[in-house]
């Protein structure tokens, strides 16, 4: 990258579209809660396919922002890492750092519901052999 602006704005650029397809997940993992509930397993089947299909694309721009972060060495990498962790260890200094900051907070928020969500699925459906009740 040419210059740090640029750079923040590349990262920007991919953790709006990481929000953007964190959210579809948050979604598609709720309808699939009330496809199960109805018992109507054709579309908690499409469902799945399509959370599945996010959580790849979701993996994908993740991979595309830690191939950024190697860009830079030393303590701007660690910035970028507390600013991507949504951490304000790290004082953001311009736009781009301080919208990182906010939407990966935005992000870490919309994850942990999410996975409250799949887990009470998981537990309803699978019981004592839940993936969530082996792990806790």
């Amino acid at each position: 990258m040419e210059n740090r602006k640029e750079l923040l704005s590349e990262i920007l650029k991919r953790v709006q579209r990481n929000y953007v397809r964190v959210v579809e997940i948050e979604r598609l993992t709720k309808e699939l809660g009330t496809s199960l509930s109805r018992n109507d397993q054709e579309s908690a089947q499409l469902l799945v396919k399509m959370r599945q299909d996010e959580i790849e694309q979701a993996n994908e721009t993740k991979h595309e922002i830690q191939m950024l972060l190697q860009s830079v060495n030393g303590e701007e990498q660690e910035k970028l890492r507390c600013w991507l962790s949504g951490g304000t260890r790290y004082e953001a200094d311009i736009f781009e750092a301080g919208k990182i900051v906010e939407l990966s907070g935005q992000l870490t928020q919309v994850l942990n519901r999410t996975i409250e969500f799949d887990k009470a699925i998981n537990l309803k459906l699978a019981g004592k052999d839940s993936y969530y009740q082996m792990t806790t």
